[in-house]
C-alpha cells in the first residue's frame, strides 16, 4: 500500500528547472551536457524527496525495472509481469521463489529492510 507521510510531506511548489539550464542555443559541448544533466536531476532529486502523493508508486515501478534487470543479468526468463506474479500472488510467509525474492530485495531497499507493504 502507497502511504503519504503527512509529516514529511511538503505541500510547496514542485522545483522547476532553471531556464539557464534548458536553454540549447547552438551545438553543445559534452561539458554543458554533463552539466545540464547534473541541473535536471537535482530538480528531480528535490521533487522526489518532497513526498509527492505519486512517490510511492514511482519508488515501486523503479524497483520493478531494476529487479528485471537484475533477472536478465542472471540470465533468468523472469520479466516484469512474471516478478509482479511472483510477489504478488505468494501467500504471506510464504517463499516466493528466487523471482520474487530478488523483486521483494529491491522493493526494501527504500526501506532499508525487506517487506511486503
Amino acid at each position: 500500500m502507497i502511504r503519504l507521510d503527512p509529516a514529511t510531506a511538503a505541500p510547496s511548489v514542485p522545483p522547476a528547472v532553471p531556464a539557464w539550464a534548458l536553454a540549447a542555443d547552438g551545438a553543445m559541448h559534452d561539458a554543458d551536457a554533463a552539466f545540464r544533466a547534473g541541473v535536471a536531476l537535482a530538480a528531480l532529486d528535490t521533487l522526489a524527496r518532497a513526498q509527492a502523493s505519486w512517490d510511492g508508486a514511482w519508488r515501486q515501478r523503479l524497483a520493478l525495472k531494476c529487479a528485471a534487470a537484475s533477472m536478465r543479468l542472471a540470465g533468468r526468463a523472469e520479466d516484469e509481469a512474471g516478478l509482479c506474479d511472483a510477489w504478488q500472488l505468494c501467500p504471506a510467509g510464504a517463499d516466493p521463489g528466487p523471482a520474487g525474492a530478488i523483486f521483494g530485495a529491491w522493493r526494501g531497499f527504500r526501506k532499508g529492510k525487506h517487506s511486503r507493504s
